[in-house]
């Protein structure tokens, strides 16, 4: 699971042992809970992008931070305004509360963690996982975006790929004549660039 190996890699491989030290959880118990939660928070961002306003959205959301700076910080689990932040994600993703709390109890059923931890938990994942989403796919969405221009350049004059993208694709979705063929092509494009990093279910 290539979301789940740039997580379990950042902080020099401890941020697991970091995450359950906050929730006072052991390290490996840490790394079940963020990886029986991936899966339907994956789900939740190709859904998002099953439409060009969806993807326009997710993109514009990843581009909006450098979300993959909190991999980075090993003080992020105690920090309230990371927690909001991760909590807005979550809510962006996820706007169901039932859904998100049907989530909590299946998944404290097999894990030794009460669901009011998990529930606290879970705007950090979320934080996590769009870390690791942008941290993933920034290079190759610069590849995207220069094909895109008719450009053959190595991408590193683009600051922000994701936001780039979205105003490509806002700017052919308005134009005159921007078939819906061409619209489903790049959305493709996309998916597969997300498909790649986590599809299978977490054991």
């Amino acid at each position: 699971m290539r979301l789940f190996r740039s997580i379990a890699n950042a902080q020099n491989g401890k941020i697991f042992y970091n995450m359950g030290a906050a929730f006072e959880i052991n390290d490996e118990l840490a790394a079940q809970v963020v990886r029986y939660f991936l899966p339907p928070l994956y789900k939740a961002m190709l859904k998002r992008m099953e439409t060009p306003g969806g993807l326009m959205m997710l993109l514009e959301l990843i581009g909006s931070r450098r979300h993959d700076r909190y991999l980075a910080d090993p003080g992020i689990f105690t920090d309230p305004q990371i927690e909001a932040e991760g909590q807005s994600l979550l809510t962006t993703l996820i706007p169901n509360r039932n859904y998100i709390a049907k989530i909590i109890e299946n998944r404290a059923q097999v894990l030794p963690v009460s669901p009011k931890n998990i529930e606290k938990m879970l705007p950090y994942i979320t934080i996590l996982v769009f870390g690791a989403v942008e941290l993933k796919t920034r290079q190759p969405l610069k590849k995207v975006v220069l094909k895109i221009n008719g450009d053959s350049g190595d991408g590193d004059s683009i600051d922000n790929p994701f936001t780039a993208l979205a105003n490509e694709i806002r700017e052919r979705k308005m134009a005159k004549g921007f078939e819906e063929e061409k619209r489903k092509s790049l959305t493709s494009v996309i998916n597969i660039l997300f498909r790649r990093t986590d599809e299978r279910r977490a054991a």
